[in-house]
């Protein structure tokens, strides 16, 4: 779709290109008015020269292109070429009709037609600075004023605010990932990046920005000492992940796990969940993972599951149960690898560190790892043996009858996932 209304803007933008040469090349031939129509045709090269400059921008620009936004001031700059068009074609005449286009009528129409031709050069210059390529050094000035044809319409107004925002995200991306930029520019742009509440700003449509955007946000984890910065970094990876788990086309383009991109981040939140002595950084971190787990293969969900396991075991209550929410979103139903991944968990010995933690834990615990048992037990149930040695049946009874009784009963949800993995084991005479 994106692709489609970008061609369809620069159609119409090459045919106005067309009709401004038209206008000029009557005016050339003009045989009377000649003063007014020099004139006219001044205005009407800068704006022809400001079009193929847009053309360009937007040829190569590599963000996100919004048609809606541009349109009506592309119609408005599109009826004054046309108006210019046909009073420059009007002056080529020596007939009666052009006698009596003269003294105050002909005064009146250019001056219209001048005011028109002002107003759509003030537009496309607007338009040009929201474009250009070094779009940082003049950004600014997008916030001084607006085209006075979009400020009655709130809807472009929205759009235009997000589209600038994009923008900046782009240039924050592009600073942040680059080897020349000075670490505390990096800092100043992660700082921008939180206030701009960029999770909530990503979408399918922003692949190169968010793929920059986390690749410089890995490598400042890794070369940071100071814990505070570090934390600010993951705090932003966790926005930009839980956006990609909302949005499966982001998730599975600026996530690819064939990408040299996406596996230094992967590898980074990996270390920081193995090697970090703050829980709460370990929590940042294996939250981002958990939001990525639908873009991990088959081929690499072992590694995955193995370190959520791991964790399961924590001696830190926080990091344990954010591990169990994580493992949960490989094995629920909404995961294409569902079964890959709960039968790699329960190689893992995933079973006997739930079982402890379940029995040991507190009330969240306890209902996060019940529904992730049952998931387990729904996509593996033939896995009888490994389930009777970890006694899961046994467990889910005591949960739900005794300690978790109150909790299955006011969740109907939960009470019917705890049915349907009752079910599934006892399918295969557990």
């Amino acid at each position: 779709m994106q692709f489609k209304q970008k061609q369809t803007i620069k159609n119409h933008l090459s045919d106005m290109i067309l009709l401004a040469n038209q206008v000029s090349q009557a005016v050339d031939q003009a045989k009377s008015f000649k003063l007014n129509c020099k004139e006219m045709g001044l205005k009407v090269y800068q704006l022809s020269q400001m079009l193929e400059t847009l053309l360009l921008f937007i040829t190569l620009n590599p963000i996100l292109f919004y048609s809606n936004s541009i349109r009506p001031l592309i119609i408005q700059v599109s009826e004054t070429l046309q108006e210019a068009l046909t009073l420059a074609c009007t002056c080529k005449r020596r007939g009666i009709f052009c006698r009596l286009f003269t003294g105050t009528k002909a005064n009146s129409c250019f001056h219209k037609l001048y005011h028109l031709l002002d107003v759509s050069i003030f537009n496309m210059n607007w338009i040009l600075i929201l474009y250009n390529p070094d779009f940082g050094s003049v950004f600014n000035e997008i916030f001084l004023w607006l085209p006075p044809i979009l400020i009655n319409d709130p809807s472009i107004i929205s759009t235009w605010s997000r589209l600038i925002t994009e923008k900046m995200i782009w240039e924050l991306a592009n600073m942040l990932a680059g080897e020349t930029s000075p670490i505390g520019l990096k800092i100043c742009c992660v700082e921008a990046l939180s206030m701009l509440n960029v999770g909530k700003i990503l979408n399918g449509r922003m692949i190169k920005e968010t793929q920059l955007l986390m690749l410089g946000l890995a490598k400042l984890i890794e070369g940071e000492h100071n814990e505070v910065l570090k934390r600010n970094y993951l705090m932003t990876i966790v926005e930009i992940t839980a956006a990609a788990e909302s949005d499966l086309d982001l998730s599975c383009k600026a996530f690819k796990t064939n990408s040299h991109n996406a596996t230094v981040i992967v590898e980074e939140l990996f270390r920081v969940i193995k090697e970090s002595e703050d829980p709460s950084m370990q929590v940042l971190a294996i939250r981002s993972i958990g939001s990525l787990a639908r873009t991990f293969c088959e081929r690499k969900n072992r590694h995955v599951i193995n370190v959520l396991v791991s964790q399961l075991e924590s001696r830190h209550q926080e990091v344990a149960t954010e591990a169990v929410m994580a493992l949960k979103k490989f094995a629920c139903p909404g995961n294409f690898l569902r079964q890959v991944h709960s039968k790699t968990m329960i190689e893992f010995k995933a079973l006997k560190a739930l079982v402890k933690l379940l029995r040991d834990g507190g009330e969240t615990q306890q209902v996060e790892g019940l529904v992730l048992i049952c998931y387990i037990a729904v996509n593996t149930a033939d896995y009888s043996e490994a389930m009777e040695k970890a006694r899961v049946v046994t467990l889910i009874h005591e949960l739900t009858d005794k300690r978790g009784g109150t909790i299955v009963s006011q969740n109907p949800e939960l009470k019917e996932l705890v049915t349907q993995a009752l079910r599934s084991l006892y399918l295969y005479k557990y």
